[in-house]
């Protein structure tokens, strides 16, 4: 089995402050994570394309500027963990390719052909989480898979903020030959079900101790202790899983003398 890569997601938890972004890439790189994501979007734009007028005001309030990216990325880089950000319009996937790996696009964009097939002359790996999408979206998403020239990777999501763990139906991640898991319940123990449900990409929201309640990503982000907990328990899943062969194990080596064979 590959490497999980496990995904801190900081989504809205900077709540504005520079200070507070560069504080959440140290949680996530203390934590264990392998990335640290940010969302780039441009107020108006995001609320007229998702038809959402009235979220206008939150959007505009959690607005990452575009001259964070350089600090967030040399911050990132500093603490040895891998910088993302989910671009929400077609207009700045340019400005945010020269700063990332890969791009993530979020469930709600995940429908829009035209701002997926945006994506491909960067040549960029690409992350897609699939909340709200039903199975058809999922085979169109597929079918993707086929033709893309960089690894093009779909996470199972529940968009539903939180998630409750009875909505989850997290076997769909294997039923639907998905590839990871954006995780949006409170627990800390779904990040390692994923692993043991075939995830190799594991997303999980993370928060500071003094994120305002009020914030909309606190209801469904960890703590950085909750963070760290979720973290080790997808590597131990990850340990338990193995790495898919069927051997005879070094712990089985004191009881091999009383194997009977004819």
């Amino acid at each position: 089995m590959e490497r999980v890569m496990v995904i801190g997601e900081a989504g809205s938890c900077h709540g504005g402050d520079l200070d507070q972004a560069h504080a959440l890439i140290g949680v996530a790189t203390r934590c264990g994570a392998d990335a640290v994501k940010f969302q780039t979007f441009k107020a108006e734009t995001l609320a007229m394309r998702r038809r959402a007028a009235e979220s206008l005001p939150m959007y505009a309030k959690y607005e990452m500027p575009l001259w964070w990216l350089e600090s967030l990325k040399t911050e990132a880089d500093r603490c040895g963990i891998e910088f993302m950000t989910t671009v929400y319009h077609e207009d700045y996937l340019s400005i945010v390719a020269p700063f990332v790996r890969r791009f993530k696009i979020g469930s709600f964009e995940a429908q829009d052909e035209a701002f997926l097939l945006a994506h491909k002359p960067f040549g960029k790996p690409v992350i897609v989480s699939t909340g709200l999408c039903d199975e058809a979206a999922i085979r169109r998403l597929r079918g993707h898979r086929l033709t893309w020239p960089t690894p093009l990777a779909l996470l199972y999501c529940v968009s539903a903020y939180p998630t409750p763990l009875e909505a989850l139906r997290l076997c769909q991640m294997r039923l639907q030959e998905l590839d990871g898991f954006s995780d949006h319940t409170e627990s800390v123990l779904t990040g390692a079900l994923a692993v043991a449900a075939g995830a190799t990409i594991i997303e999980k929201h993370l928060r500071l101790d003094d994120t305002d309640p009020a914030n909309p990503d606190y209801g469904h982000s960890l703590s950085p202790n909750q963070f760290a907990l979720y973290v080790q328990n997808t590597r131990l899943a990850e340990a338990a899983m193995g790495d898919g062969r069927k051997t005879v194990a070094e712990a089985e080596a004191p009881w091999a003398r009383y194997v009977v064979r004819p």
